[in-house]
């Protein structure tokens, strides 16, 4: 009696089934790392945007008195700001020193162009203004 011969290779469902499941380990893997690359974009925005708009709200006010409105520019690396003051609302000092001013102030930095929505920071605090005398 003579036995079958062995399967020799696979049968094409077998390769394309095998193709299939690569395929999908491949693009999970590369979801994966667009996910990443992604992420590590966005840290960096933020990190530069926070340098940066921390470094101009403490210099607002400094040199000159704090003025009521909006403003906007960009920065050397391409980030576009913008300033908003609010009214500025004075009261007296605890110490017995006099008025302090204070003022709310609002700084939006985002990429330049149509930036996903994510890319973009506010920064808000409320500035004593030193350089206006009390009323």
């Amino acid at each position: 009696m003579r036995l079958p011969l062995a399967r020799r290779g696979f049968a094409l469902i077998e390769a394309l089934a095998a193709f299939l499941i690569l395929a999908l380990v491949l693009g999970g893997l590369l979801q994966g790392v667009g996910f990443g690359a992604r992420n590590e974009s966005r840290g960096d925005f933020l990190l530069r945007a926070t340098r940066q708009g921390r470094s101009q709200l403490e210099a607002l006010g400094v040199a000159a008195p704090l003025t009521m409105g909006e403003s906007a520019g960009r920065y050397a690396d391409g980030l576009v700001w913008s300033l908003s003051v609010g009214p500025c609302r004075s009261s007296a000092d605890p110490g017995g020193l006099g008025e302090i001013v204070a003022c709310p102030v609002a700084l939006a930095i985002r990429r330049p162009g149509d930036a996903a929505p994510g890319d973009a920071l506010t920064l808000r605090t409320v500035k004593i203004d030193a350089n206006r005398p009390a009323r």
